[in-house]
């Protein structure tokens, strides 16, 4: 495995979603959060989604009923990196090889402020062990596990015992047991990634209008059960975002959107995103068109639990907190 020491240190969509609320207003501050989901998603643009009512009508739905962040952005390309990017500051080596990587991560943030976390992944319990690349047939892909990367996570068995398969979701929100932090990857057939498969395969790369409508049942599954328990309390929120944006293209590694911002990784970003911001404790319909990452989401669960920053997210004048999209209001 490769080592990094890492030392703490479409224009007309835009304008029709940022037109359909009111612009939100940054506070100074970001208030203690009860649970905080994160949704990760996959390889969609920002313009994709909003151009695309007919296979993504949940997503339609939650844009004009929820926080948006119009402005967001990926942090690199390849996968990996914006997964790492979203619990640890940095985008490691820029490759979507199986990696360890030395050094804090949200997970000793977490355990040091005494809150619980649980990763759950979709199709996790096909693996043989927690540290296969891919299983079954792709479902699984190792890349979009981020803890598992960690070596104070790879050598802490009880910290790999945080790594569950997302079945176990279901049983932790109907018994009251879900933790504080919750991280959600869906598996390829219901992320919008897809697989390398035959056309006659619902999950193959080819079959991008079902990838999408796969992928936004999933989201609204997944939220409406999220909402629907004791967990949804408080000043509770949900992230959804997309890791980056469209594979295909001209640009470098295939992605011809390399757009960025916040520190994003050299030299080029991982794209424009569409990012959802969910709040238990402000239900009002906003936009932000402030130019945030992956950076971004990660320091404002810091500040909102103070659990201090780690390596990108100190940089407090380039990468702002999502402040005027979580609640409360004020």
């Amino acid at each position: 495995m490769r080592k990094l020491v890492v030392l703490a240190v479409s224009a007309t969509a835009f304008l029709l979603l940022a037109g359909s609320t009111p612009a939100a207003q940054p506070r100074n501050d970001v208030k203690n959060f009860q649970h905080v989901f994160v949704i990760m998603m996959e390889n969609t643009g920002y313009s994709h989604l909003v151009n695309d009512p007919t296979d993504a009508p949940w997503i339609h739905a939650a844009i004009a009923k929820y926080g948006v962040a119009t402005n967001y952005f990926g942090a690199s390309h390849p996968s990996q990196p914006n997964y790492i990017a979203a619990t640890s500051g940095i985008t490691g080596p820029n490759t979507d090889n199986d990696e360890t990587l030395l050094g804090q991560n949200i997970v000793d943030q977490l355990e040091s402020a005494g809150k619980t976390w649980t990763a759950y992944m979709q199709s996790y319990s096909l693996c043989a062990t927690a540290f296969d690349h891919a299983c079954g047939n792709q479902l699984y892909e190792r890349k979009h596990n981020p803890f598992i990367t960690y070596n104070d996570v790879q050598t802490n068995p009880a910290r790999v015992g945080h790594i569950v398969d997302f079945s176990q979701l279901a049983g932790d929100l109907a018994g009251n047991t879900v933790s504080d932090y919750s991280w959600i990857s869906p598996d390829q057939c219901h992320d919008m990634h897809g697989r390398g498969a035959p056309a006659s395969d619902p999950c193959s790369f080819s079959n991008e209008p079902q990838l999408v409508q796969a992928g936004d049942a999933f989201l609204h599954q997944t939220v409406d059960a999220i909402q629907s328990s004791p967990a949804w309390n408080g000043n509770s929120v949900i992230f959804i975002t997309w890791d980056e944006s469209d594979f295909g293209g001209s640009g470098p590694s295939g992605f011809p959107d390399t757009s960025g911002c916040c520190d994003a990784s050299v030299p080029f970003g991982g794209g424009h995103v569409l990012t959802i911001v969910i709040s238990h404790s402000d239900h009002a319909a906003r936009t932000s068109g402030v130019a945030y990452n992956h950076y971004s989401m990660l320091r404002t669960i810091e500040d909102g639990w103070r659990l201090g920053c780690l390596n990108a997210t100190c940089d407090t004048a380039n990468v702002p907190a999502m402040t005027d999209l979580v609640g409360p209001k004020g």
